[in-house]
């Protein structure tokens, strides 16, 4: 990740460096000008003069080539991310923030953090060497100025460093219960303790601030330390070439030429104690896009025909976590094309980890999926997409209008489909809701009524295999209903369902009945509910 940063900001690096150098060789150049002040002899101002120019123009090119990698690391990291999370096998903590967030602190870095870093260390370096060609001692002194304020500097910065982590996971915890007591207010309410909850987040808003207040009380030394570390090394440099000149060691030119010199050297350190906090943020925010860039993804290939033929199949198929548990056993599994089969079994036995395999949301350890004769590890992104629709147990719909999530781009769904659909699924539609925003994740509607939107969205799609997971879990019976309705009528589809629900169960061609990931019985309702203990018990009086 630092590699590929580095390569693309390398233009801009290069045009800081050299700015800051000539940024330091401008400072020595005062030093001939003020010891031949009274000589007559103009050649050091000159210098001096086109020294200034160049170091102007440099800066104001690596200033432009700073903003310019900026807006290609922005875009470049957006791209990445783009690319890598849709085909990423784990979740991304936080995904949905990436590029309000780390993304545009990384984007920052060349655009506004490079400079003044760089500047921080090159021109003092730059300045160190003129100095020790000046005047041996005085090199000497500044090298040692330079390293003590380093340490200096790594320690308060730790210190710092220290204190905000203990501030920010008391703010996460704050906002953890905030997001708690706003997003349960309709229970606590109903649970008739919504007053108790509300004096136990104030508690913690105030131990919050309490914290914060202590943990800011006690890094506030070290905020000031570099700071005072600067002052003394001025004073005491200071003082002691005083002294020199006193003593008729220095000569008063030489002296006002070594402040020159000290401030020179002191002014880009200064700027690194206030860089300090944001360089910590940067690194932090390359570390999540990093994390995020190196999860495991899926790897498809470039192209190959849609699969004619509806039937699924498994051959084999097992599935092991990285640190070796075993979620799914060798199983072997064939559906028909253009039949209903719900998958049930116990919580954890394992009914999701296969859907999701069928589906090709992940690779298998072992083992094959076809679609038809195909193997769905050789089809392209595109001709698995278009081949088959997936329902996740968490759907959300997208920001912008209700028309726009149902359709999906698709210009082969009208108003009039979408109307039809939602009716069946028991939503009161018109044009008039179709235009309606659906607010930030959909919240403008209610969790059954999201869910049965992200149904219509999968059946308004009419892919020739849908894999579903929990689809009637937040909906009562009468909408429940209807959801197998309309499973039932696509007929010329291959459904594949897991679910709870045993009347949704009841209703399919086939049944694989799951538990500690194998399948331990497949058949009809009226085959298993004759022959397996399980399935009677699931079945209970609900039928």
């Amino acid at each position: 990740m630092i590699r590929m940063f580095l390569n693309t900001v390398r233009s801009a690096l290069l045009w800081m460096v050299f700015a800051a150098i000539l940024d330091g060789i401008s400072g020595l150049l005062l030093v001939p000008v003020i010891i031949n002040w009274g000589s007559g002899d103009i050649h050091a101002l000159v210098w001096l003069l086109v020294s200034s120019l160049a170091s102007l123009t440099v800066v104001f090119i690596a200033t432009q080539k700073g903003y310019l990698a900026g807006g290609i690391v922005m875009r470049s990291l957006t791209s990445a991310l783009i690319r890598h999370l849709p085909v990423s096998l784990k979740p991304i903590p936080s995904a949905t923030s990436l590029v309000s967030g780390p993304v545009s602190h990384a984007m920052s870095i060349p655009a506004h953090l490079l400079h003044p870093i760089i500047s921080g260390i090159v021109t003092p370096l730059t300045v160190i060497l003129g100095a020790w060609i000046l005047n041996f001692w005085l090199g000497g002194i500044l090298l040692m100025i330079g390293f003590m304020l380093f340490i200096v500097l790594r320690f308060s910065a730790k210190q710092v460093s220290f204190s905000e982590k203990q501030v920010s996971v008391s703010q996460q915890n704050v906002i953890d219960k905030l997001d708690h007591f706003a997003t349960h207010q309709p229970l606590f309410r109903r649970a008739g303790i919504s007053q108790q909850q509300q004096q136990s987040l104030e508690l913690s808003l105030a131990q919050q601030y309490q914290t914060q207040k202590e943990l800011q009380r006690r890094s506030l030394p070290f905020h000031l330390l570099f700071s005072f570390a600067i002052q003394v090394s001025f004073i005491g440099l200071f003082a002691l070439c005083l002294l020199a000149v006193n003593h008729g060691t220095l000569t008063l030119s030489m002296w006002l030429a070594a402040m020159l010199l000290l401030a020179r050297f002191i002014e880009p350190l200064w700027l690194l104690s206030h860089l300090d906090q944001a360089l910590r943020q940067a690194k932090k925010s390359l570390n999540q896009i990093a994390q995020a860039l190196e999860t495991p993804e899926l790897h498809f290939v470039r192209s190959s025909p849609i699969p004619t033929d509806n039937s699924v199949s498994c051959h084999a198929l097992s599935q092991r976590t990285a640190e070796g548990k075993t979620r799914l056993k060798p199983l072997d599994l064939t559906l028909k094309a253009n039949t209903f089969t719900a998958i049930v079994g116990a919580s954890g036995a394992g009914k999701s980890t296969l859907l999701h395999l069928l589906a090709r949301l992940q690779d298998p350890s072992q083992g094959e999926v076809r679609y038809g004769n195909q193997n769905i590890a050789l089809l392209s992104q595109e001709a698995l997409c278009r081949k088959r629709g997936i329902l996740f147990q968490d759907n959300r719909l997208f920001k912008g209008s209700l028309r726009q999530n149902l359709a999906v781009h698709s210009d082969e769904i009208d108003d009039t489909s979408m109307i039809a659909m939602l009716q069946q699924l028991n939503i009161d539609a018109d044009h008039a809701l179709l235009d309606a925003d659906v607010g930030a994740g959909g919240q403008r509607f209610s969790g059954g009524q999201r869910q049965r939107l992200c149904i219509a969205r999968l059946l308004l799609s009419r892919p020739d295999i849908i894999l579903m997971d929990e689809p009637t879990a937040s909906l009562d019976y009468i909408n429940t209903a209807s959801v197998i309705e309309q499973l039932l009528r696509a007929k010329q589809q291959t459904r594949i369902v897991v679910t709870h629900q045993p009347m949704l169960a009841s209703q399919a061609d086939h049944i694989v009945v799951m538990a500690s990931g194998e399948i331990i019985d497949q058949g009809t309702h009226a085959e298993l509910f004759a022959r397996e203990p399980w399935y009677q018990q699931f079945i209970g009086g609900h039928l």
